[in-house]
This record gives structure tokens, sequence and C-alpha cells, in this order.
């Protein structure tokens, strides 16, 4: 059996990297409500008007996390070809674990890129599915490239699943 190739001290900087994950996706849809003009909400998990918002305006808050979160995952995933920094392999593996849940949750809740894809016309699942196997595949290649192992990939489920759901169960608790 292959030994782990991430060590110990990975798991707390992919559960940082979740929680900052999460306030820096939130925080893009913030400043782009914030920038057009609308007084926003901001929560662990989640963003809103304070006032019904038009529909050009509210697609592109939608637009924003994503965008952002998919920017930090191209950013990563360079990093790690570039000098394999684990620090930057867990902030790829948080944005493709993220939008993974987010497209899965979509099935009872639509997530930002489905409510973005509906709204330009390209039906409910063009976008999540692009986006989701956009990061899915950078996070495969780099986790390939760093010759990670399936324990490795185990400790990463296990960690970015408490994570999310702490910050999960924390928004709930404090909003």
């Amino acid at each position: 059996m292959k030994k782990s190739v991430l060590p110990a001290k990975f798991y707390l900087w992919l559960f940082l990297a979740t929680i900052l994950t999460f306030l820096i996706h939130e925080s893009a849809h913030w400043l782009m409500g914030t920038a057009l003009g609308y007084t926003m909400t901001f929560h662990l998990n989640g963003v809103a008007a304070t006032t019904a918002m038009q529909p050009a305006h509210k697609a592109l808050v939608d637009a924003a996390g994503p965008l952002v979160t998919a920017l930090q995952g191209v950013v990563a995933f360079m990093l790690v070809f570039r000098s394999r920094q684990i620090v930057a392999y867990a902030f790829l593996y948080v944005a493709a674990f993220m939008r993974l849940l987010a497209t899965a949750i979509s099935l009872v809740h639509l997530n930002d890129e489905a409510r973005l894809s509906q709204y330009v016309g390209l039906g409910t699942w063009t976008l999540p599915l692009l986006v989701t196997a956009g990061l899915v595949f950078l996070t495969w290649r780099a986790s390939r490239h760093m010759q990670l192992t399936w324990l490795d990939h185990l400790w990463c489920y296990i960690t970015a699943s408490i994570a999310i759901g702490a910050v999960v169960g924390v928004d709930r608790l404090l909003f």
C-alpha cells in the first residue's frame, strides 16, 4: 500500500482554504451587488439583496461568485504545476469540491451557475456541468502531477466535507 504523499499540516490548510473560499466566493457576490448599487446582506453561505434586483443585475451577481472560484482554481492549478505547492492544491481542491457540491444541490435548489445558465438560455445544467467538469479535471491533473494516493484523496474528501459542514452549520446558527 502506498503511503500518503500529503503531510498532516496540509489538512489544516485544506480546512482553512475551505473557509476562505466560501468567504471569497460570497464576497464576490456581495461586491458585485454593492457595485451595482444594491444594499446586500452577507452570510457565510449566501448573499442577498435587500430589495428586488433587475434580472440582468441578478445574473451578474450570480456570476461573480463562481467566476472568482473558478479563477481561484485555475491560479491554484498553475501554482501546483510550477512548484508542486501543496497549499495551492488545497485551494484547487476546494474550488472543485465546492462547485461539485453546489451542482449536486441544484437538484433541489438551483445554484449560481444553474440560474445563470437559465438566464442566458443554455438550459439549467450547461454552466454548472462545464464549471464543475473543468475544475474537477484540473484537480485530477494536479493530483496526478503530485502523485497523490487514494489515501490522500480520501483524507481530502473527509477534511473538505467536515469544513463545508462547519461553514454551513455555523451559517445556519448565526443567520
